[in-house]
C-alpha cells in the first residue's frame, strides 16, 4: 500500500497553480468607509493566514490583530474590518467570534469553502473545497490580500505577485531542496527559528511537521529566544534535536549578527541547518520559505512511513468536542 494514499504530493505540486487561481477569487469584493483596525479570525491552517497578513501589513498605518479564540478583542467595533477565515466554514472558534463581530456592527467578510461562515457573513469569498485546510494556503491567504488591496488598505504590486508565482513554479527545485533537508534532519526533532518578522513562517514549518509527519516540532524567533530558550542548548543532545535557522538576507543587521553568534553556540550540542528563501519581495520570500517547508515536512512523512494527509487525532478531538 502506498504511504501517500491520498496523494499529498500532487496537491503540493499544484500549489503554484492554486496561488494563481486564488488571485481571481476576491475580484469585486471590498469594504468601504472608515477602517480603524483589521481583525482576522482563524485557527490552524486558516489561522496562519492572519499571521502572514499581519507581517505584510507591518508598514501600513492600519493595525492588524490576530484572533485564535472564541471572542473578539474589546476594541473591535463598527469601524473594524473583521475577516473570518475558515477553510471548512465550520470552525467553532471562528464562528463564535464572527457572530460577535456581527453583533458589534463590524464590517465582516468571510473566506471559506462553505459552512456557517458562508451563511453568516454579509460578504463572502468562496474557495474550492476538497483539500486539507493546511494544503489550501494559497486559496486562503491570497484572497485576504486581494480583499485588502481592493479596499485600498494594502498595496501589493503586480511585480511582487509575478515574482512570487515565478519562483513557486520551479517545483522541481523545491522538491529537491526538501529532500536534501530531510537527509540533514535525520529523523530528529526540529526546532525552527526565524526573525520576529518571519515568525509566522517558522510557525508554518512547525505545524507542517506536526500534521504531515505526525511528529513533535518547535519554533521560536530572534531576538526573543536569546533571552530565554538559548539556555536550553546547554543540555540538548545532538542525536535527538536539530536546529533550523530560516535566514532572510533582509533581516535586520543585528538579527543577522545574533543568528551568526547563536549558530556557533548551538553547534556545541546540536547540528544547525541554515535555510535561505528565494526572491526579493517580502511576499516572494515568505511563500518560497513556506513552499520549501511544505516539501520538507512531506518527505519527512514519507521517510517515517506515515500518510501525510489524514489528521486522525485532530478529527477525534473534534468529535469529542461536538455538542
Amino acid at each position: 500500500m502506498a504511504i501517500d494514499a491520498e496523494n499529498m504530493a500532487q496537491v503540493l505540486e499544484q500549489f503554484p497553480r492554486q496561488c494563481g487561481e486564488a488571485l481571481e477569487l476576491p475580484k469585486g469584493i471590498y469594504v468601504s468607509g472608515k477602517v480603524a483596525n483589521i481583525v482576522i479570525l482563524g485557527m490552524g491552517g486558516s489561522g496562519i493566514v492572519a499571521d502572514l497578513t499581519a507581517t505584510l501589513m507591518r508598514s501600513q498605518k492600519t493595525p492588524v490583530h490576530v484572533v485564535r479564540d472564541y471572542t473578539l478583542p474589546g476594541f473591535a467595533n463598527k469601524d473594524s474590518l473583521v475577516i473570518a477565515v475558515s477553510y471548512s466554514g465550520k470552525t467553532e472558534e471562528t464562528i463564535a467570534a464572527c457572530r460577535e463581530a456581527l453583533e458589534r456592527g463590524s464590517k465582516v467578510v468571510g473566506i471559506s469553502s462553505g459552512g456557517d461562515i458562508a451563511a453568516l457573513c454579509p460578504k463572502h469569498i468562496r474557495i474550492p473545497e476538497g483539500l486539507q485546510p493546511r494544503a489550501a494556503l494559497g486559496y486562503l491567504f491570497l484572497p485576504v490580500l486581494g480583499l485588502l488591496s481592493n479596499s485600498k488598505l494594502i498595496g501589493i504590486s503586480h511585480e511582487d505577485i509575478t515574482e512570487a508565482l515565478t519562483i513557486l513554479s520551479n517545483v522541481a527545485e523545491f522538491k529537491q531542496r526538501g529532500q536534501t533537508l530531510v537527509k540533514l534532519i535525520k529523523g530528529r526533532t526540529p526546532i525552527i527559528y526565524a526573525s520576529e518578522l518571519l515568525k509566522p513562517v517558522a510557525m508554518r514549518w512547525k505545524t507542517q511537521f506536526n500534521e504531515n509527519a505526525k511528529m513533535p516540532a518547535f519554533c521560536n524567533s530572534l531576538p526573543e529566544m536569546n533571552h530565554n530558550e538559548l539556555c536550553g542548548y546547554e543540555s540538548m543532545k545532538r542525536e535527538e534535536m536539530v536546529a533550523l535557522l530560516l535566514r532572510d538576507p533582509q533581516d535586520h543587521e543585528r538579527i543577522r549578527k545574533r543568528m551568526d553568534i547563536c549558530r556557533e553556540m548551538m553547534k556545541q550540542t546540536v547540528d544547525v541547518i541554515e535555510v535561505a528563501p528565494r526572491g526579493i519581495s517580502l511576499l516572494a520570500r515568505m511563500l518560497s520559505f513556506i513552499y520549501l517547508g511544505d516539501w520538507a515536512s512531506y518527505y519527512t512523512a514519507i521517510e517515517r512511513k506515515v500518510d501525510p494527509t489524514p489528521v486522525h487525532i485532530i478529527q477525534k478531538l473534534k468529535r469529542e468536542m461536538a455538542f
